[in-house]
């Protein structure tokens, strides 16, 4: 333990030394003042946050980054969707054009000027639907001929279905007002007709041709020909002039 001296002389110092530091300290005090702007006192869940924002503005850019790379994977996706979409949808459009335009060639035809007909059937065809109407040229040409067979076609719609592989089926219905030396008044049939279609690089090609199957008919008399009438005796082809694909039936026709 150190003894503080008390005597009066040694206070009397004391006291001097205390007043000389309440003195100075103003003056210091402002010094430092001038020198430094008084700073707002920061509350210190303010500072907290101030700490926290860095860390929560990195995770907020990551996962900016990452939503925008799925949306942009995402737009992506969508982009090629639509436009495959649309590619189905003009060659849908395509499809149908062509069936609808080889149905009108198909069901309109004068006697007087079958190499229009023909050419009109053969155009636009595969190998294989050309070599069915090469096929039965004569045949096909002498029946219209010694009938004076006159018709023209008309569509009224088209259903098409995609098969895959660039082929579409569709099916026409179409009418067709025909007459001929044993019916000179023209009358109306309707037609139901099924064209494949097929797209092959830029080019469309009609690849089959023909009346559409009937549906199975519920009359007796239909399931057993033997009970049926017997068709009309009509040399003329009052109806799609597409040529049979069995060879005696377009013998027969002779």
């Amino acid at each position: 333990m150190f003894d503080i001296d008390k005597s009066p002389e040694a206070v009397a110092v004391l006291d001097k030394v205390e007043d000389a530091a309440k003195t100075t300290q103003p003056e210091e005090s402002a010094a430092e003042s001038a020198a430094d702007p008084v700073q707002p006192k920061i509350p210190l869940r303010a500072k907290v946050s101030e700490l926290r924002r860095y860390p929560l503005a990195g995770i907020a850019a990551a996962v900016l980054a990452v939503v925008a790379l799925v949306l942009g994977y995402s737009w992506h996706s969508t982009s090629n969707d639509l436009n495959a979409l649309k590619t189905s949808n003009s060659d849908r459009d395509r499809a149908a054009e062509i069936a609808r335009d080889y149905t009108l060639r198909s069901l309109t035809y004068d006697y007087k000027n079958l190499p229009a007909f023909f050419d009109g059937v053969e155009r636009g065809t595969s190998d294989a639907l050309k070599d069915r109407y090469t096929q039965v040229h004569d045949t096909l040409a002498k029946i219209m001929t010694d009938a004076q067979v006159v018709a023209t076609g008309q569509v009224a719609g088209t259903s098409v279905e995609a098969r895959g592989n660039g082929q579409f089926e569709v099916t026409v219905y179409a009418t067709q007002r025909t007459q001929n030396i044993q019916q000179p008044d023209p009358a109306t049939v309707p037609n139901l007709l099924v064209l494949t279609v097929a797209k092959d690089g830029g080019q469309w090609l009609v690849t089959d041709y023909g009346p559409k199957d009937p549906a199975p008919a519920k009359d007796p008399a239909a399931k057993n020909p033997a009970n049926a009438p017997a068709p009309a005796n009509n040399p003329a082809p009052t109806g799609n002039p597409a040529p049979s694909t069995d060879p005696a039936a377009n013998g027969a026709a002779k």
